[in-house]
């Protein structure tokens, strides 16, 4: 999970336990969209954000970053 986040520069905003370790639930940046408004002022017409769950297993029994293999990433949104 460390190297995980050293290469994203994301860091998990929530952490649960599974039956094979623990999932990580990570937030990515935020996209909108951006469409015409009225009077030539843009408007926000949608926001988007990443999610990705990410599924570990324990490498150690440290409890550390280091200790947490990443064995699957599941996305949803804009990733």
């Amino acid at each position: 999970m460390a190297d995980f986040m050293r290469r994203t520069s994301l860091t998990p905003s929530d952490a649960y336990p599974t039956s094979s370790g623990r999932t990580f639930v990570v937030h990515g940046p935020t996209t909108s969209i951006v469409v015409p408004g009225s009077y030539g002022a843009p408007t926000v017409g949608r926001s988007f954000q990443c999610q990705m769950l990410v599924e570990t297993e324990a490498a150690d029994a440290k409890g550390t970053a280091d200790s947490w293999r990443v064995t699957r990433i599941t996305r949803s949104g804009p990733c």
